[in-house]
Order: C-alpha cells, then structure tokens, then sequence
C-alpha cells in the first residue's frame, strides 16, 4: 500500500510540473478576449475587462500594457482637450510603468508607456509636455532595442522626430534655454522610422503619417500616393476609418 501511494504521488508530482498551470491558460484566453474587444472597438468594455484581470494578476506585464493601451484608445474618444481627456492619459502613464516594472525586457510594455506619455503630452502644460516628449523618445527607442519588428515603435519613433521636427525656431531655442532641449529630430529621421514601420508590416496608419512626413519634406508627389494607398487599403484596426478620413482630408488639400 505505502508504495502504491508513493507512486500516486510522484505520478501527481510529474504532472503538475508537466502541464501547465490551469490559470495561465485562462489568463491567454481572457488577454484573447481582452485583444478582441480593442478590435471590436469596444474601449469601455476593454477597459473594465482589462481592470478586472488587474485585480487578479496586478503585477502580470501582458495584462498591464494592454490596459494602459486601451486607455489611451478610450482618451481619444473624449472631447478633445477636455479635462477627462487629459487625466485618462496621464492615468495610463502609470499603468505602462508598471508593466516594464513588471517585465522590463517587453517590447510592448515600453511602446504602451511611450504612446500614453505621447497623448498625454498633447494636452498638458509646456513643462509636463517637455518631459513627456523625452520619454517617448525613449521607450520608442527601447522598444525597437528589444523588438526591432515592432512596426509601432517605428511608427511611434517617426512620429515623435515629425512632431519635434515641426517646431519652430523660437519654440526650440525656449525649449532649450528653458527646459534644457530635446534630443535631435528631422523630417529625414520621421521618414527613415515610418518606412521601417511600413517594411515590417503594412498598416493605414503608417502610410497616413509617411504621406504627411512627405508633405512636409515638399515631395507632394510621393505623399499622394501615400494618401491614397492609406484610403484603398482594408480596414483591420478599430481606428483605421478615422485615420482613411484624414488621408482624404489631406490628399484633398493637395
């Protein structure tokens, strides 16, 4: 009998180490279902699926991004600039940084903190935004160091040198005098970033901002075809409709 049980019981033993844990196929089941509703466009549902499986694994990084990113996807359908905009991004700045504290090697994880400091630093003071700016610079980059097929960390990246780039004279020397200046940016760098992102996988809102780079590089040409491969390419991401709009706004304008 004893040695019937101790079979049992290294036969239990083996398996448990074998299989894996029932809960961790659950939780990438439910991040599926969490992955589905962003699709799906539903931000608010996302959100609170995403802030319940926080209550659950509060320290799980691939829980954390996901819910710092749907919050900025939540942000942008706010009324732009309002005070409910600005403190749904500045929340999900905390999110992201606990998902690198989490995870510090995840690529995500720094791209969710560099797209929430992004969008919070839109509609925050100069000085906050200055320091936004950094860190997005920085979390891009870090995203690319540990996943250099990250198309959005590219994407992100290219963004960033436009945006700085698009400062003025004036704006740059206040910037510098004032709160000690940006890393180096140029519509040239923008450019090299988006069509990284753009070779790494084929997006609506890669080529959106490759055309608006292009427009501001004074290559018209290129940028309309850029628009216009934007407008006739399928929509698979929720905000891929808003982002043919503007692709039509703009190829309009030229």
């Amino acid at each position: 009998m004893r040695a019937i049980g101790v079979s049992l019981l290294t036969a239990l033993v083996v398996a448990l180490f074998a299989a894996p844990p029932a809960f961790a196929q659950d939780l990438d089941e439910q991040l599926d279902r969490a992955d589905e509703l962003r699709q799906e466009g539903a931000f608010e549902e996302g959100r609170a699926f995403l802030e319940d499986l926080r209550e659950q694994h509060p320290e799980n990084a691939e829980v954390l991004w996901r819910l710092a990113r749907i919050m900025t996807d939540a942000g942008g359908e706010l009324e732009e600039g309002s005070d409910a905009q600005r403190e749904l991004y500045l929340e999900a700045v905390p999110v992201a940084e606990a998902a690198i504290e989490a995870d510090p090697e995840n690529s995500w994880a720094h791209l969710s903190l560099a797209i929430a400091a992004g969008q919070a630093g839109l509609v925050s003071g100069t000085r906050q935004q200055i320091e936004l700016s950094r860190r997005v610079k920085e979390h891009a980059d870090k995203a690319i160091e540990l996943d250099d097929q990250n198309d959005l960390a590219y994407h992100v990246r290219g963004r960033w040198n436009h945006e700085v780039a698009s400062l003025g004279w004036v704006s740059r020397a206040v910037v510098r005098t004032v709160y000690g200046g940006l890393p180096d940016a140029s519509f040239e760098a923008a450019e090299a970033d988006l069509r990284k992102a753009l070779e790494t996988r084929e997006r609506i809102i890669h080529r959106l901002e490759l055309g608006r780079t292009l427009t501001e590089l004074g290559r018209e040409d290129e940028a309309r075809e850029q628009f216009r491969a934007a407008i006739q390419m399928p929509e698979e991401d929720p905000n891929d409709f808003n982002y043919k709009q503007e692709a039509h706004q703009l190829l309009t304008r030229l």
